[in-house]
């Protein structure tokens, strides 16, 4: 294979790194293009670049290695790093390569990658133009991951140190800021419309003034440089 294959590191042990990341060094077969301390990272990461390998920690705080695996609808390829062999079983359900128990011995990690290679299919790559965006979101709400589905969100609006996301039927507060938020988000169905407002774009039923109206008859405020950009975006859908 010409091209080394594109691994990442997702545990929340600094140890762990330090010992994958060195048996990583001596394999030209593999290059590690990420470090990651908990799992919301490491799947933002993932579905913004390309990666063939992923060494799981399964004991995160958060989102689980497990709960992790289970969001993902086509996860890369996984190797389970952890300290407690009792989640073997349940690790090969989700069709992991291989399982190493902690303390990692180099024999052991080396036949886990040999196994990656019986296994690596090229992964058919989209439009370089078109990076492949989640249809959810996962947030910390009330000290639990959420998984909240982007179909459901009106909009989404700044709250101090917080956002709030509108839904249909709820809303929802985390700790996170609108910037953060707004960079996992596809801008064909989300634009920020002020500093303190991201809008799903099918929820807009008007812009008017320095105001926008959503289907639900909530009206928000827009920024004079966010709304010429809103209108520029629905002038160009109409003409296509």
């Amino acid at each position: 294979m010409s091209e080394p294959l594109r691994c990442i590191i997702v545990d929340d042990e600094e140890g762990a790194h330090l010992v994958i990341g060195h048996y990583l060094q001596g394999m030209r077969c593999l290059t590690l293009c990420g470090t990651f301390y908990n799992a919301i990272e490491a799947m933002d990461h993932i579905y913004r670049n390309p990666v063939d390998l992923v060494f799981l920690d399964i004991n995160m705080p958060g989102l689980s290695g497990m709960e992790m695996l289970e969001a993902m609808s086509n996860p890369p390829l996984i190797i389970l790093t952890t300290a407690y062999s009792e989640y073997a079983l349940e690790g090969y359900k989700y069709q992991v390569v291989d399982y190493l128990v902690k303390p990692i011995e180099l024999p052991k990690f080396v036949a886990a990658v040999n196994k990656v290679f019986s296994r690596y299919k090229p992964r058919v790559v989209a439009a370089p133009h078109a990076p492949a965006f989640p249809d959810f979101l996962m947030l910390k709400v009330e000290g639990d991951m959420l998984r909240i589905m982007l179909e459901n969100i009106s909009y989404i609006q700044s709250w101090g140190n917080y956002i709030k996301v509108h839904t249909n039927d709820t809303i929802y507060i985390s700790a996170a800021t609108t910037t953060e938020i707004e960079q996992k988000l596809d801008r064909s169905r989300f634009r920020r419309i002020h500093k303190s407002y991201i809008v799903a774009l099918d929820q807009v039923q008007r812009i008017t003034g320095t105001q926008v109206c959503l289907k639900n008859n909530t009206t928000l405020p827009v920024g004079n440089t966010f709304r010429r950009e809103l209108l520029e975006y629905f002038q160009g859908n109409l003409l296509k």
